[in-house]
């Protein structure tokens, strides 16, 4: 199985990630540079993951990565419109039937953690599965051309209610593929099925202004 890290170049768009709740949107693209140094241990509960990650500062942006336990940490404390996601590609025979998982809690921030979905290169799209400090959830799908389509959102009940959780709460986010469609589950309920092609790069992603941390993900590739 065949893993990178992302290199698109980075893009500057002019909406914010505050009008995220807009049907279209825009946001800042990025993804880091190699870092000069990478400390020797990595991530352990991100299995294959792991070494494609970013450890220490990005060269040019706002991203830091790091391990916490055996879990990861991706910080970025100042540019609210930055996207980073790190993914793996999977054999041809493995598509359409994937499952990708992982734990995760925005420890603080107003933007979003969770998992990156479908990534394609040429031409650039990808969908996003991201929740928020709130417990908002997110499904978005980039467009070749540019720009985000909301596919779904919803809010994570507490205790039945709809409150805003009380500070982070470690979630489990899950994609699973079935020919031509994908259902996203929050821990083990099921919260919606969105039409996409079998293929692409699955990982994790953070948008925004966001203090994240990421546990035991997992990518089963059947066949």
């Amino acid at each position: 199985m065949h893993a990178r890290t992302t290199k698109p170049n980075r893009v500057r768009h002019q909406a914010l990630w505050a009008v995220l709740t807009a049907a279209v949107l825009t946001l800042t693209a990025t993804t880091h540079a190699q870092p000069a140094e990478q400390p020797a241990k990595t991530a352990a509960s991100m299995g294959p993951l792991a070494n494609t990650l970013l450890y220490g500062q990005e060269d040019q942006g706002p991203w830091q990565g790091q391990t916490d336990g055996n879990g990861y940490r991706l910080i970025n404390p100042v540019d609210p419109d930055a996207i980073t996601y790190f993914y793996l590609n999977s054999p041809p025979q493995a598509l359409g039937q994937r499952t990708a998982e992982v734990k995760t809690a925005l420890i603080q921030g107003d933007g979003s953690t969770g998992l990156i979905y479908g990534f394609a290169n040429q031409p650039k799209q990808y969908f996003l599965y991201l929740i928020d400090r709130q417990g908002q959830l997110r499904i978005l799908h980039r467009f070749p051309e540019g720009g985000f389509n909301e596919l779904f959102s919803a809010r994570l009940q507490v205790d039945g209610e709809d409150a805003e959780p009380a500070g982070p709460r470690l979630v489990t986010l899950r994609l699973v593929e079935d020919a031509g469609s994908v259902t996203a589950f929050l821990n083990d309920s099921k919260l919606h099925t969105f039409n996409a092609p079998a293929q692409g790069g699955i990982g994790i992603a953070a948008a925004g202004r966001v203090d994240g941390l990421f546990l035991d993900f997992k990518l089963q590739n059947p066949g």
